[in-house]
């Protein structure tokens, strides 16, 4: 597999006609920013731009609204209402799907809700893979819950997590299945894809259980506490990126619909195939978004570390 975006144009100009007259150079669109090139009818090859920096996603990763208006947003409310002075927060792990696979999921959302519309028409699934404006949005898994930091905890708190992970190396995970979760709390159901590491999810149970604890140091809630770290299972299986969303909880119809859809053999192709390394995890405070690289593991300390596994 990748957070956090490719961005792919509406339309194109159309290049068949017969003796076209010259044009002016166009800037490139908002859309094509992603693509890594940008280009202008001549008769030349397009020069090739170089790729935005993965920083420039975190300076707009958010709106500067704070206040709380169902309306703007299909009349969801916030899940933890904001309190004028502190600052909503989150730490997580972004992923951008490059744009085969988003073409394949983003198809198989529409596929489900075509489907659904025929014996259910009040079922709206709203994609979580691209805005209204048909921007790619980067999807995202969780390590905590939407926090609340206060002005004199902010910044200690960015501290402690950059001090908590200084030591940690980058790690892989795969694509398990995928299907719905309804949240009590929101009223939502989430269309999800599980995810797995070939540890069996060790890694994401223990940046979970450090962020948990910095959670609790700071009087915030914890994430998963349904479940304890040391129990495991229940605690490796709740790790998930959101794909989509509808109202209310999923009938037996459409969680149906839905397993068929994504059943699809070029589905579990790109399950198969596709490994995501985590390499760095990002938290969110107020609208600043920190990207916190993992360490990479010195390659002399990883042949000592291994000869002295075997005793060498």
């Amino acid at each position: 597999m990748s957070p956090l975006v490719d961005y792919t144009s509406d339309s194109d100009a159309d290049s068949d006609t017969a003796n076209p007259a010259p044009l002016p150079a166009k800037k490139p669109r908002l859309g094509e920013a992603d693509t890594g090139t940008a280009t202008a009818p001549s008769s030349g090859p397009s020069p090739e731009l170089p790729p935005l920096p993965a920083s420039f996603h975190d300076l707009y990763a958010s709106t500067t609204r704070t206040f709380d208006d169902p309306s703007l947003h299909q009349g969801r409310s916030r899940q933890t209402p904001h309190i004028p002075g502190n600052w909503p927060s989150h730490v997580y792990i972004e992923w951008r799907p490059p744009p085969d696979i988003k073409t394949i999921l983003s198809a198989l959302i529409c596929s489900v809700q075509s489907q659904i519309s025929e014996t259910d028409p009040q079922v709206k699934i709203t994609s979580l893979l691209e805005s209204e404006l048909r921007v790619a949005l980067p999807l995202h898994i969780s390590l905590s819950r939407p926090l609340n930091l206060t002005t004199s905890q902010k910044d200690r708190f960015l501290s402690d997590v950059q001090k908590a992970l200084a030591s940690d190396h980058p790690f892989e995970i795969e694509l398990g299945r995928v299907e719905w979760h309804f949240t009590s709390e929101s009223g939502r159901a989430f269309l999800v894809m599980r995810v797995i590491c070939p540890s069996g999810n060790n890694e994401l149970v223990y940046f979970l259980s450090k962020i948990n604890d910095l959670a609790q140091l700071y009087g915030q809630p914890q994430l998963y506490t349904w479940a304890s770290a040391a129990e495991g299972k229940e605690v490796a299986d709740a790790f998930h990126f959101s794909i989509a969303w509808c109202l209310g909880k999923p009938s037996e119809d459409l969680e149906r619909i839905t397993e068929r859809a994504f059943a699809h053999p070029e589905v579990q192709a790109v399950k198969r195939l596709f490994k995501l390394t985590v390499c760095s995890i990002k938290v969110k405070v107020g609208n600043a978004v920190t990207d916190i690289p993992l360490k990479k593991e010195d390659e002399k300390r990883n042949k000592r570390r291994h000869n002295s596994l075997l005793g060498l």
